[in-house]
């Protein structure tokens, strides 16, 4: 017996987009992607989820080493400053002006 209701759910996607939901209600989500993926094969096309999830995880890697060099980049900064005002500091008192 099918359903003769409408959760907000499925409001919110006929909103998104009625034929999506028209679709899905017809045939159902597992049937769906079946057909989704026979297609993909059929056409050597490569599906979109795995991709975008080898996308996002290629962006993750990049990010990280991003923010690994950054974060060594500022280290040799303040090494570099703390070097400097020693080296001023001795100098001044020892062997520059005096």
């Amino acid at each position: 017996m099918e359903r003769k209701t409408l959760s907000a759910h499925e409001i919110s996607k006929y909103d998104y987009c009625p034929y999506q939901w028209y679709y899905e209600r017809l045939y159902g989500r597992k049937e769906l992607r079946r057909l989704y993926v026979e297609r993909n094969e059929r056409l050597n096309l490569e599906d979109s989820l795995a991709s975008d999830f080898r996308k996002g995880e290629k962006y993750h890697r990049r990010s990280y080493l991003l923010l690994k060099i950054r974060r060594m980049l500022w280290k040799v900064a303040v090494l570099l400053f703390a070097a400097a005002a020693v080296a001023g500091y001795l100098w001044m008192n020892h062997g520059g002006m005096v």
